[in-house]
């Protein structure tokens, strides 16, 4: 019995330690496992450090030349701070043939306030045609953020002043050929240059008197005769409501254009005040409405010529006026209206165009002209690419002191001489083939008459290739 017991405690033991055996070989291959994890997870560790060390030069790297959106439409921020910046500008390339009534010599573009007379050498000169690119452009336009809003800044210039216009009595008509012989090449003009903090502006823009959003597009640089079309520095103020529109105040630049009695502008021109303006926009569902005034002063201080080599010492002044009702009308998605009514008495530079002011040495008087003018323009968009404008522009001088003072001097004929009528028609066409091109044809008709009756017309075609740049 006592056998039996021991025989079955020595197989027990075997069983034993085959189990043992066997639990320290799976200890073992688990050791083995758990070693090569481990050396796998320390791989991996180190591949993936490699790999995100890699990214982060990419990152680094990336972020050095990438271009933040800034706060402009189009623009980019700098890295050096929170300014952002935007340029833009334009391309442009024009054709123009003249048919009847070369007007060159006076402006590339529509003039019609001096178109030539009929009857006239320059009249009879027909059939002319030309090109030029100097009505393209540039601009830079920031922007910084500030504890009182937006700071924004422009400057804006083309190249459409002629080097040669200053020596127009030397040179004369050849002023152009001496510029277009060799280069081609015009110098640099200045467009806009302006600061805008919220309601304030400060520097050169578009006068506070000239309704941008109202005056028709043409391809024709000028544009209709009968409105304002002006840049000039200074200082405005915008106050905004949300229900009653915009009001805004403006102090502008002052320019003493007075004629002398032979016609020519006097060098004794003197503004003393800056010109004042006033204005109110609303904008409605279907357009929007202007309405502006503006009062400035017509000067004369110093030596006056009086023609015959005779002058005189004068120190007369006199305040101009003129009033603008403008609108936009959009009948439909594709059809809109604008117009543009304008008139006053001395209203000078802000009506395009006329003289303004002449001196009447008899009654040591400035004479101030009175004139109304009337924009019309209608735009129809046949797709989003094509569209079709029919424009009309003119201008009425009525007869006062001025008229009979112009009369009197012998300046109410001749090609300078002052107009009882202007017109000017522009039916035109633009399409854009691809994003920011502009291709434009347009014909011209005008028609021009004094205040001697003596007429003139015009006849042209504008043709226009232009890049929009952003």
């Amino acid at each position: 019995m006592k056998l039996k017991q021991i025989s079955l405690a020595l197989c027990g033991l075997g069983l034993a330690t085959v189990t043992l055996a066997n639990d320290n070989q799976r200890i073992a291959q688990l050791e083995a496992q758990l070693k090569a994890m481990q050396s796998q997870i320390e791989e991996l560790k180190k591949t993936q450090k490699q790999e995100i060390a890699q990214l982060q030069d990419q990152v680094t790297a990336q972020g050095k030349e990438a271009v933040v959106v800034g706060d402009l439409p189009n623009s980019y921020r700098l890295a050096s701070g929170d300014t952002s910046i935007r340029v833009y500008g334009i391309a442009e390339y024009n054709v123009v043939r003249e048919s009847k009534g070369s007007n060159a010599d006076s402006d590339y573009s529509t003039f019609m306030p001096y178109a030539p007379l009929r009857g006239t050498p320059e009249a009879a000169r027909k059939g002319q045609t030309y090109s030029h690119a100097r009505t393209s452009r540039i601009g830079v336009e920031a922007s910084t953020p500030t504890q009182y809003g937006q700071l924004i800044a422009k400057i804006e210039g083309d190249f459409n002043n002629d080097p040669r216009t200053g020596n127009s009595a030397v040179y004369g008509d050849l002023r152009n050929i001496y510029t277009q012989q060799a280069t081609n090449s015009y110098n640099f003009r200045l467009r806009h240059a302006y600061v805008q903090l919220g309601p304030w502006l400060a520097g050169q823009s578009w006068s506070t008197f000239m309704d941008l959003d109202a005056t028709p597009e043409v391809v024709d640089f000028n544009g209709p005769i009968g409105g304002t079309f002006i840049r000039q520095p200074q200082l405005r103020y915008t106050y905004a409501t949300p229900n009653y529109g915009n009001f805004t105040a403006a102090l502008e630049n002052s320019v003493s254009y007075v004629l002398d009695p032979t016609g020519s502008a006097s060098t004794a021109g003197f503004a003393k005040s800056p010109d004042l303006i006033v204005r109110w926009d609303k904008a409605f569902t279907q357009g929007s409405l202007s309405l502006r005034a503006v009062s400035h002063e017509h000067r004369v201080d110093g030596s006056m010529q009086l023609g015959a080599g005779a002058s005189r010492v004068v120190d007369e002044s006199r305040r101009g006026y003129g009033v603008s009702l403008s609108g936009v009308y959009r009948f439909t998605d594709n059809d809109q209206i604008s117009f543009i009514a304008t008139g006053g008495e001395g209203i000078g530079r802000y009506f395009n165009y006329i003289e303004g002011a002449g001196y009447n040495a008899n009654t040591n008087q400035i004479t101030m002209e009175k004139a109304l003018g009337l924009v019309i323009g209608y735009q129809h968009k046949f797709s989003e690419t094509l569209r079709m404008n029919l424009v009309y522009g003119g201008q009425r001088h009525y007869d006062n002191a001025y008229t009979d003072w112009a009369r009197a001097n012998g300046l109410d004929s001749g090609r300078f001489g002052v107009n009882r009528q202007v017109q000017q028609f522009h039916v035109g066409t633009i399409w854009n083939p691809v994003k920011y091109v502009d291709i434009g044809a347009e014909y011209i008709y005008g028609l021009r008459e004094t205040l001697a009756g003596q007429r003139g017309d015009m006849s042209r075609i504008n043709l226009m290739a232009r890049y929009n740049f952003n």
